[in-house]
């Protein structure tokens, strides 16, 4: 691959790291004006480092290790004002904790997603209805021709279903 093209599909997965990265520093910073300063900088230096990047690992948790070492160097310039700040020994294991979580949440998303595919187009579209659009049960129904109490428990199956697929699916990749 060129490095342009490399490039290209690094900032890509820049972009799509942005939530989780976000997600990340709101669990260590919180102030959202912090945030966005410090989620600038780790991109920053995610650009810096791309020639660094083991495209055989998965990028998200590579990001976040940035991210975290960030915010402790954000922690420090405020310590350094005299601001109360958490240690690092703390920021370290809210990191661990919150880039898990970012992970996890990451899979569970993808696993949905891979799951909403395998449903008929027919069941896809009652979850999208009521899910997606907010549709309450009984506009469904009408709509479908159907009762309230039967689109409720079709819907229910539907949950059932997709719950199992998520967690199937998410076993099978940490088992990767």
């Amino acid at each position: 691959m060129q490095n342009q093209e490399l490039d290209e599909e690094y900032v890509a997965l820049i972009a799509g790291s942005q939530p989780v990265l976000r997600g990340l520093l709101m669990a260590l910073i919180r102030r959202a004006a912090d945030v966005d300063d410090v989620l600038q900088e780790t991109n920053t230096v995610l650009w810096r480092k791309r020639t660094e990047y083991d495209w055989q690992l998965d990028f998200t948790p590579w990001a976040c290790r940035i991210a975290q070492l960030q915010a402790m160097a954000f922690f420090k310039r405020v310590r350094n004002r005299g601001q109360a700040a958490l240690d690092d020994r703390t920021l370290e294991q809210i990191a661990v904790i919150a880039t898990q979580q970012a992970v996890n949440t990451k899979s569970h998303a993808e696993a949905l997603a891979y799951c909403m595919e395998k449903l008929s187009p027919e069941h896809r579209q009652l979850v999208e209805n009521r899910y997606c659009e907010s549709m309450p049960v009984n506009q469904i129904a009408s709509q479908a021709g159907r009762s309230a109490d039967a689109v409720s428990m079709t819907l229910y199956r539907i949950r059932k279903t997709l719950m199992e697929c998520i967690q199937k699916t998410v076993a099978q990749e940490a088992h990767l």
